[in-house]
């Protein structure tokens, strides 16, 4: 198993108590989420590492990619700009049984862009728009080791794109994670139903069509969970989630900041980022 897989385990893993319905949430889950097997613990976080983070190596029938350098498109202007470097594999490198094909119907037919030209796209225009758009004071590090920026990795068994990355400003810190996706056949038409906290959601539509389902889910302590989750016309989906906290390995959790580092409509704005999509 990898670092970024170890960081994520330990964001997600035994959340502080809160006064959300976790079998609700299963329930909710079931119904919407291509029978994927998601742990959803008191502060919401669906907890795939441990079904996710370790998928099979990439590529037909070999290890997962190396480090290398692929040409992306801007999500700005759109033309190819100078290659990305990738600091870690593809995807990442397998641990244990591995998860069948999860095959899911989808709204769009399933894009067929490489994964190795995908992972180098979403990863450059993730990392240009993180560099423009976090708040003042804010920067965000890599999880995987020897990586100084995210990197996108793709996970075979879910035909998916993930990144972890901890931002930071000072001695504050905090949790942040992007997975795009194609968008399920029930989940065309977003509706709270499917957010981690029901009772605090609401759905926002966009003028380019794009609706976004946005949740604030707390823990103890001051400590909160904001995700969102974005549906593009375009059959493509972005799940995004920030905390302000830290789960330890043995139990419990340390508040790592007065709250968390980007706002739920900073957070929004980031995964609407139009090259953030399956469909270029």
């Amino acid at each position: 198993m990898d670092e970024i897989s170890t960081q994520l385990r330990a964001a997600t893993a035994d959340p502080p108590p809160s006064r959300i319905d976790v079998d609700g949430l299963i329930r909710a889950d079931g119904r919407r989420r291509r029978q994927r097997a998601w742990v959803w613990g008191g502060t919401g976080v669906a907890a795939t590492v441990a079904a996710v983070l370790v998928a099979p190596a990439l590529v037909a029938g070999g290890p997962a990619a190396g480090p290398a350098a692929l040409p992306w498109t801007s999500a700005s202007t759109g033309s190819t700009s100078p290659a990305v470097s990738l600091c870690t594999g593809v995807s990442p490198k397998p641990s244990g049984p591995q998860p069948p094909l999860q095959s899911y119907g989808t709204v769009r037919v399933r894009p067929t862009e490489p994964p190795a030209s995908g992972v180098a796209r979403l990863t450059g225009t993730l990392r240009e728009v993180l560099r423009a758009r976090l708040p003042a004071g804010v920067g965000a590090e890599s999880l995987q080791p020897g990586c100084t920026e995210p990197q996108f990795q793709y996970h075979p068994s879910y035909r998916e794109y993930e990144v972890g990355a901890r931002l930071r400003r000072g001695r504050e810190s905090g949790f942040l994670l992007f997975r795009i996706m194609p968008t399920a056949r029930d989940e065309a038409q977003p509706d709270c139903a499917y957010a981690p906290n029901q009772e605090d959601c609401t759905v926002v539509r966009h003028p380019d069509g794009t609706a976004t389902v946005r949740s604030t889910l707390p823990g103890e302590r001051g400590q909160e969970q904001l995700s969102v989750l974005v549906v593009r016309p375009d059959g493509s989906s972005v799940l995004a989630i920030t905390n302000n906290f830290r789960s330890e390995p043995r139990g419990g959790s340390t508040t790592t900041a007065a709250a968390p580092l980007l706002t739920l409509d900073q957070l929004d704005e980031l995964a609407r980022t139009p090259g953030l999509t399956l469909y270029p």
